[in-house]
């Protein structure tokens, strides 16, 4: 986040503009200036002896969550969000890679803490941003923190790190580790291309314990800008916030985009709002989203590809995904996109491999694996490249589309890349008018061990349900004829709030359906004469 010294430029040149907007409260750039020097004070005074400090929150988006960050950033101290949503597992695994000396949290995300025996008995700075401590317990209430006196706080001694954690959807959340910052570089790189400036107000509709919440707004607020925290899981007060606070750029993952240009309240944002620059990613984009969102917000979307490991690699604009909407875009500045065959050998064009990724951006270690890097003559010279869990291709113009994932449920044998384009088949299903939405997922049946797609899918009413399945198992067939579908009739795909479909969740729902219809066609196979 932000720190105290580029906030305090902004509250001489501008105080009385608005940074943070939360509901009611509209913190200007002279209050959020006054608020993190108490807080970083306070912080400071209070701070345990071990090195190195880390700081941890779990918490929702809210304007003392920003301020805190900002503080702990001002102090030196990297600062890191858990996705309270992944629940006791993911969590504790999560506290034991990172080790924080700090945990920030709220009263409606403290069980997962509580539950994992976070922070009992261990000499860390536990403070509250919505309550006050249970008597006779450690820990300091985020009003009494803002009761310190406002001074220059000093910068912890120790070396730079920066973190951020792995989505989790397929095990316990890896600690992705970076030893020098980007951030500058890329800072420059954004606002020179899209010419982003200090009249922007960004609406934040993703959980800043998501790398691109914070990665994002940092760049209207460095800029003197505004951000406008908004809920993510409320279409209709994200579009009231777009009008009436006049917001400009956003990002929105690909679930929150689509229930948004299907609102009927979006249906003129084009001609009411300011919005001149909507991102998205975290997942592939099927074409009535891209043109529903061409005609209820204007040409103003772009989709951007990247992972928590290499950083944003890849964009597109508006005029380009209109015609190519499966693909993910350019390569940005600094960054070469390479897809490679099993054997770690650069493919050509066209051809379906492993994505791999050489950047300015890339981590430098795992906290408690071995990331996958290789050297390669690519490109004219030699650079250092990281394997992703993507796989794709590189079409004739140059673009990356990703076809599937290699982890998960969707692991390949051996590390190697899928041969399925499983973004490819969702976007033809996602095109069939019975289908409101669905997921692919490739995996083995536990009883066999036979290589089957699984294919959840929500009907647009349950009068097309019949319809659709029969369309869907059609569309399979036909794009994929080498494995098995099981296509399974659901209420509705379970997303994260960061867009990634809940893949484990939605297995354990529909898993008892494949079985039966599993053991159904052996059955009826045994029946046929030899």
């Amino acid at each position: 986040m932000i720190k105290l010294s580029d906030i305090r430029k902004h509250a001489e040149r501008r105080p009385g503009h608005v940074a943070v907007v939360d509901g009611e409260v509209r913190l200007t750039w002279a209050s959020l200036a006054d608020k993190v020097a108490r807080v970083a004070s306070a912080i400071e005074e209070r701070l345990p002896d071990i090195r190195p400090a880390r700081a941890v929150f779990v918490a929702e988006n809210r304007w003392e969550l920003v301020v805190a960050m900002a503080a702990v950033s001002s102090l030196g101290i990297p600062c890191v969000g858990l996705d309270h949503t992944t629940g006791p597992e993911a969590t504790a695994g999560a506290l034991e890679q990172l080790r924080p000396t700090v945990v920030i949290s709220t009263t409606a995300h403290r069980a997962v803490l509580t539950e994992v025996g976070w922070p009992e008995g261990r000499d860390v700075l536990d403070i509250r941003l919505d309550s006050d401590p249970p008597r006779n317990a450690a820990g300091v209430a985020f009003t009494d923190l803002l009761l310190s006196e406002p001074r220059e706080p000093r910068a912890v001694e120790q070396p730079f790190e920066a973190f951020s954690f792995t989505s989790g959807t397929s095990g316990i959340p890896k600690l992705v580790i970076r030893r020098a910052s980007f951030e500058a570089r890329r800072f420059a790189d954004l606002v020179d291309q899209y010419s982003f400036d200090e009249d922007d107000v960004h609406l934040v509709t993703v959980p800043l314990y998501h790398a691109s919440g914070p990665g994002w707004a940092r760049i209207f607020l460095s800029l003197g800008g505004t951000i406008v925290l908004g809920p993510y899981d409320d279409e209709a007060g994200l579009i009231r916030l777009i009008q009436d606070e006049g917001v400009s750029t956003t990002l929105m993952v690909p679930p929150v985009l689509k229930r948004v240009v299907a609102h009927p309240a979006s249906e003129h944002l084009h001609k009411t709002s300011r919005l001149h620059f909507v991102l998205s990613g975290g997942r592939h984009l099927n074409r009535w989203v891209v043109n529903n969102t061409w005609d209820r917000l204007g040409p103003v979307l772009h989709l951007y590809y990247g992972t928590t490991e290499t950083g944003v690699n890849v964009m597109i604009g508006p005029e380009e995904l209109h015609v190519a909407p499966c693909r993910s875009g350019r390569p940005m500045p600094g960054n070469t996109i390479a897809v490679l065959d099993p054997d770690n050998r650069p493919l050509p064009k066209g051809m379906r491999g492993r994505v791999a990724i050489a950047s300015y951006q890339l981590m430098d270690a795992y906290a408690t694996a071995e990331p996958e890097f290789l050297t390669l003559d690519y490109g004219g010279r030699t650079q250092r490249f990281l394997l992703t869990g993507d796989s794709g291709f590189i079409d004739e113009a140059g673009r990356l589309e990703l076809t599937g994932r290699n982890d998960g449920v969707s692991k390949a044998a051996e590390g190697k890349p899928l041969d399925v384009n499983i973004f490819g088949l969702e976007n033809d299903l996602m095109d069939l008018p019975c289908v409101r939405e669905t997921a692919v997922l490739r995996t083995k049946l536990p009883e066999t061990g036979e290589d089957v797609l699984i294919v959840p899918f929500a009907a647009v009413s349950p009068e097309r349900l019949e319809s659709g399945r029969r369309a869907v198992t059609a569309a399979c067939a036909r794009r994929v004829p080498c494995l098995p579908a099981y296509v399974i009739p659901v209420a509705a795909v379970p997303y994260s709030p960061t867009g990634k479909v809940r893949a484990g969740r939605l297995l354990e729902t529909v898993l008892p359906l494949v079985r039966a219809e599993a053991a159904a066609r052996r059955g009826a196979t045994d029946l046929i004469p030899a």
